[in-house]
């Protein structure tokens, strides 16, 4: 009986390890992008000659916490059941990848640059997923709580 316990362990343990490495890989990918693409808006805002002090001083924590990691955790699981493991593997490639280039990237022209959806995922079926699971509430709240969402509708109404 030990032995049958111990082998089913070491079957399940690479699994769990698995998905605890795209996870950490998600949150990390994640912090960094958003880090980016707020930097993406403030430089838009700029571009436009908007004034950018506002939503500097507003920029969002992205940092994880419970429930983020909860809504990352339920996003992974829904993608590897909806496509597969290597697929988001590959997807996280491509995030990770992106990220230096998010310095230069035009927000207008951006959804031609990022695909980052694995094979069998839809943008429709993605966004579903992310407000099932919280993510899109999440960076929601926190840019209203920071005051981001009411410093970008100001700069926007400006032009």
């Amino acid at each position: 009986m030990k032995h049958l316990i111990a082998a089913a362990l070491v079957a399940i343990c690479p699994v769990a390890a698995s998905a605890e490495t795209q996870l950490d890989r998600l949150e990390t990918i994640s912090e960094r992008m958003n880090d980016a693409m707020f930097d993406a808006m403030i430089r838009m805002v700029q571009q436009q000659g908007g004034n950018p002090e506002p939503l500097r001083s507003a920029i969002p924590d992205g940092t994880w916490d419970a429930a983020y990691r909860d809504a990352g955790a339920c996003m992974l699981e829904s993608f590897v059941a909806a496509s597969s493991t290597s697929a988001v593997d590959k997807m996280l490639d491509d995030m990770e990848a992106f990220i230096p280039k998010m310095a230069e990237v035009d927000l207008e022209n951006m959804s031609e640059e990022t695909d980052f959806l694995p094979e069998g995922i839809s943008e429709d079926f993605s966004i579903s997923v992310n407000m099932e699971c919280g993510l899109t509430d999440i960076m929601l709240d926190r840019m209203e709580k920071s005051g981001f969402m009411a410093a970008m509708m100001a700069a926007m109404g400006g032009n």
